[in-house]
């Protein structure tokens, strides 16, 4: 039998359990205002995932004496262009989530989670539902940031001519004069291969919607991902607790 690894990457806290009813009701509205709270956790779990792997990448980066124009570079900005992309793209579906439970959000049964939420989560959940309702609130970095979000990233396949805009920009001049060459590693499994030139198109395309501001959105990505995560995390546990009155029990 395999033994446990002596000293794991993982911090989770011991297990608890609850009665699993608590996201089952024989009400309709009860059952719907469960389905939303249940997409929420999956959502804190999607964040904690990316986070993890975002910090995993960020603490392994290529050896200071690796060239400028590496396959370990290359491939090292490639990930991390796609884990912000997925960081991205699920702050996407979280205000379109939202925007779409209107009724739910709104509804008595949630209003008493939010009641229970602290100053700075309910700050940061009012933030999402105003994103969501494409309304104009306060003028903090993060309603700026989840406007950028809403408004400007367009990351899926459907719609590619971002894509194409970012490789042409990245690649020709106004006037067509080429920039630079394109790179791409060939072998004979996906984990040997890579289009570098894809990597730089996307780059290109993001640096457009973010308006030359790359260093503070990488920035705020995190810090952000953090706040909505303890607010969707108190929504959670407030909706299992005080509205479904569900108690934790260590698991021994």
């Amino acid at each position: 039998m395999r033994k446990p690894q002596d000293k794991s990457i993982y911090t989770l806290a011991k297990l608890q359990h609850f009665d699993p009813a608590a996201f089952v009701s024989e009400d309709k509205d009860t059952q719907k205002l469960c389905d939303f709270i249940l997409t929420l956790a999956l959502i804190y779990n999607d964040f904690c995932d990316l986070l993890f792997i975002f910090d995993l990448h960020l603490k392994n980066p290529p050896a200071p004496d690796y060239p400028k124009v590496s396959t370990e570079r290359g491939h090292y900005i490639g990930m991390q262009l796609h884990i912000v992309r997925l960081i991205y793209s699920l702050f996407r579906e979280t205000i379109h989530l939202i925007r779409g439970r209107k009724e739910i959000v709104d509804s008595p049964a949630f209003q008493e989670v939010y009641r229970s939420l602290s100053k700075e989560d309910k700050a940061c959940w009012s933030a999402l539902v105003t994103a969501a309702n494409e309304e104009t609130g306060e003028a903090t970095e993060f309603n700026r940031f989840l406007e950028a979000i809403r408004s400007k990233l367009t990351f899926h396949y459907r719609d590619i001519s971002h894509i194409s805009s970012g490789y042409q920009r990245h690649f020709f001049k106004d006037d067509g004069q080429k920039i630079q060459d394109a790179f791409i590693s060939r072998g004979l499994s996906m984990s040997e291969e890579r289009f570098y030139f894809a990597d730089a198109a996307i780059e290109n395309a993001m640096k457009v919607w973010r308006e030359g501001k790359e260093e503070e959105f990488q920035k705020q990505t995190k810090e952000y991902s953090q706040n909505i995560g303890a607010a969707i995390r108190a929504v959670v546990t407030n909706f299992i607790q005080n509205v479904r009155k569900v108690a934790w029990v260590n698991h021994t």
